[in-house]
């Protein structure tokens, strides 16, 4: 594990030290969250300032330790830099929002909460264009550091990350990730998927993580299998069960059923 982050900060310094700011925000939230006594929609105000604060500590690292594999790093520092403002922003009216008790996504109640919405609307269609840019570059490279079976499978949870971003704008377009039911009401512990409706979050998240597990599945591969033919195989395979998982997942919620039901 030491290795793992001393290769994080070597590779990319700048989303290193934004992973390690919001991985130590999540703490400090979650320790804050025992005494909070404020809630929105339900439950404690900082359950989500603190899932978001997880997803970008999770996303900025692998995009470090990924992304160090573009022979264009120019490029790559320039993306580094945008990716920051956007996930400082993001998290910004998150967190400030959840202190004020009012809701971040979706706010129509007052015109500040709209407005800010509107503006990470706009933020977050910026860098996932800006992420498909870098992705098509990385695809396009004519050499690689790597064996051609792990950069396969970088390719492709580069651009399974981009489609299932593209997730956020559809919610954005319904106003709401519940399908068939209002938000606010019984969902899972922590991640507040509903239990009653289907939630589009679902297939989002699940999406959206590809990025982290079709690369680690297409390591092992390409440590574990000699024969590169054999190793891309495996990765097409594993892709495709995945894939349909999470079209599964985006299925149920479009026809208003919750992934796991209490």
């Amino acid at each position: 594990m030491q290795t793992f982050i001393h290769d994080i900060f070597s590779r990319n310094r700048i989303l290193a030290y934004l992973g390690a700011g919001f991985f130590m925000l999540a703490i400090l939230l979650g320790l804050y969250a025992i005494i909070n006594t404020e809630e929105v929609l339900g439950i404690n105000s900082m359950i989500k300032p603190i899932k978001f604060c997880i997803s970008t500590w999770a996303y900025a690292w692998t995009m470090a330790y990924l992304l160090f594999y573009v022979n264009n790093q120019k490029k790559v520092k320039w993306y580094s830099i945008l990716a920051s403002f956007v996930m400082i922003f993001e998290n910004g009216v998150i967190t400030v929002q959840a202190f004020r008790g009012k809701i971040s996504h979706f706010n129509q109640s007052e015109l500040a909460g709209g407005i800010l919405y509107a503006l990470m609307g706009v933020m977050i269609v910026w860098l996932t264009t800006a992420t498909l840019v870098i992705a098509i570059r990385f695809i396009l490279q004519k050499t690689y550091t790597i064996s051609s079976p792990f950069a396969f499978s970088i390719k492709i949870g580069l651009i399974m990350f981009v489609i299932f971003s593209f997730l956020g704008g559809y919610m954005s377009a319904i106003n709401t990730h519940n399908v068939g039911g209002e938000t606010g009401q019984a969902g899972l512990p922590l991640l507040n998927w509903s239990t009653l409706f289907g939630d589009v979050r679902v297939a989002h998240f699940f999406g959206i993580h590809s990025l982290q597990l079709i690369p680690l599945f297409g390591y092992i591969m390409s440590s574990s299998v000699k024969e590169e033919s054999k190793a891309k195989t495996f990765i097409w395979i594993g892709t495709l069960f995945y894939l349909s998982f999470v079209c599964f997942t985006m299925y149920q919620a479009l026809n208003g059923l919750p992934f796991i039901e209490l």
